[in-house]
Order: C-alpha cells, then sequence, then structure tokens
C-alpha cells in the first residue's frame, strides 16, 4: 500500500480516536490553545516523488501557548550577512499542502520543501521554520536536524512535514525559513514573503477544525460518536494532494 494512503488511514484514526472534529469543538482562539505538531524532515530524495513521508515517522511535540517563540516581522528587505557575502542561502522553495477533510478549502498538513546552497564545497546548516497568522509577528513552528548541503547540487532538497493537529485556527498563514550555520548557530540567510509570494497566505487550519461528518444513523459503519464515514475517508484518499506553490528564483 502506498505511504501516502496509510498516512491518510492514519490521520483519519487518529481524528477518531480524539473526536476531533470542528463541529464538537468549535473554532477557538489559537492563541489559548496549546500548540500541538507532528513533524517529521529529510532529504527530498529519500522519499518517491509522489509520496508523503512514512507515517512512522512523525513525532509529536507540544507548546503551551506562554512558551511558544514569537518576533516581530520586518518590513524592509533581509539584513542577513549572507544576501550580501552568500555563504549559504534558498534558492528556491515549494509548499505542498495536504488534507482539507470538510473542504472548505483549508488544510492541515503541510510540507515545505527547500533548495539551499552554498559557495563552499560543502556546509552544515539547520533551519527554523516560522509561521505568521496574523502579518504583524513570527510564530515558530519548528527546527530541523543540522544536515549538510554541497554547493549548488541540486540533489539536496530538504523538505518538513508538519500536521497542524491544535491550536492553529483557520486562515491565510505567512511562512519563513531561516538558515544558520550549525557549529556557530549564525544565521545565514532567511526565505519567505518577501522572497517569494509562494510562501504566502497559505490556507491552513488544525486537523481539530478540518472537520469531517459523522457517518449517518443508520450506516452499516457500526460507528459511535466521532467515528470517521468511509466517505470521508475515500474523499480524503482522493484528495491528498491539493496545493503546490512554487517560485521560480531569477537569475
Amino acid at each position: 500500500m502506498h505511504t501516502w494512503i496509510l498516512a491518510a488511514l492514519a490521520l483519519a484514526g487518529s481524528l477518531a480516536a480524539n473526536g476531533s472534529f470542528a463541529a464538537e469543538n468549535g473554532a477557538g482562539d489559537a492563541t489559548n490553545d496549546e500548540r500541538v505538531i507532528r513533524t517529521t524532515e529529510g532529504f527530498s530524495r529519500e522519499r518517491a516523488a509522489d509520496e508523503l513521508r512514512d507515517v512512522l515517522t512523525l513525532k509529536e511535540s507540544r507548546i503551551s501557548p506562554d512558551r511558544v517563540i514569537v518576533k516581530q516581522k520586518t518590513g524592509g528587505p533581509s539584513t542577513v550577512q549572507s544576501a550580501i557575502f552568500g555563504d549559504a542561502y534558498v534558492y528556491e522553495a515549494v509548499v505542498d499542502l495536504f488534507y482539507d477533510l470538510d473542504v472548505d478549502g483549508y488544510y492541515h498538513y503541510l510540507r515545505v520543501q527547500f533548495d539551499a546552497d552554498t559557495l563552499y564545497d560543502s556546509m552544515l546548516i539547520y533551519a527554523e521554520i516560522y509561521l505568521s497568522a496574523d502579518g504583524q509577528a513570527w510564530e515558530h513552528l519548528f527546527t530541523t536536524e543540522d544536515f549538510r548541503i554541497w554547493g549548488s547540487d541540486p540533489d539536496d532538497d530538504y523538505e518538513v512535514e508538519s500536521e497542524l493537529v491544535s491550536g492553529y485556527s483557520t486562515g491565510h498563514y505567512d511562512l519563513l525559513i531561516e538558515l544558520y550555520e550549525a557549529s556557530s548557530g549564525d544565521l545565514l540567510d532567511e526565505f519567505g514573503p518577501l522572497e517569494s509570494s509562494a510562501l504566502s497566505l497559505l490556507p491552513l487550519e488544525d486537523s481539530t477544525r478540518d472537520g469531517v461528518v459523522a457517518p449517518p444513523p443508520h450506516s452499516d459503519s457500526g460507528g459511535g460518536r466521532g467515528a470517521v464515514s468511509w466517505a470521508a475517508i475515500a474523499a480524503l484518499l482522493a484528495g491528498v494532494v491539493a496545493v503546490r506553490r512554487r517560485r521560480n528564483r531569477s537569475a
């Protein structure tokens, strides 16, 4: 069975087990909710082109609202030194959105794939991913492990897949990628909406707001409260890959 099918079934089962339906939980205020995400990462070459990463590699993290790392947005161009000296930089970024269970145009699973290049033969770096829902501040989403890039090798794209489980209200989010030198922790480059419109206005919400219609009373599924209908699962499987946004950076 394809990995993305297993991922879809696992996500559907997770929703059923937790009773995570928008009709039961309501939209709520994301600023007062615990942030819960499930994330996996690695080089893009490690998976098949038409599949998500192995669902068994997803790791859950929980952050209380008072522990969320937030920083203010800047309105002008980047002042990162590598933007001038070019030690390492993001050449291109792609965002794929997955899983819109209630078909309202908002998704709760995203994959951020980016090609980082360096002027050196190789460089050990890591990335931090931020989201912004209000246009005023960046909220930290995930920090990658250290990984190595090789010059301008086109085969070293790195990616982060994240399922937004709770704490993220329905809205359009901007996304920011920051690159850091692994040994020193120095900021090398940042890549966001100012560099590419592909990283702006992403329609997202967490899975508790991505409602699934429960089976009708006379369904043969035997499901009770919080059950996921087979029709919903079929729709989930049919509509896995929903949106791709790509930036073709000019030379």
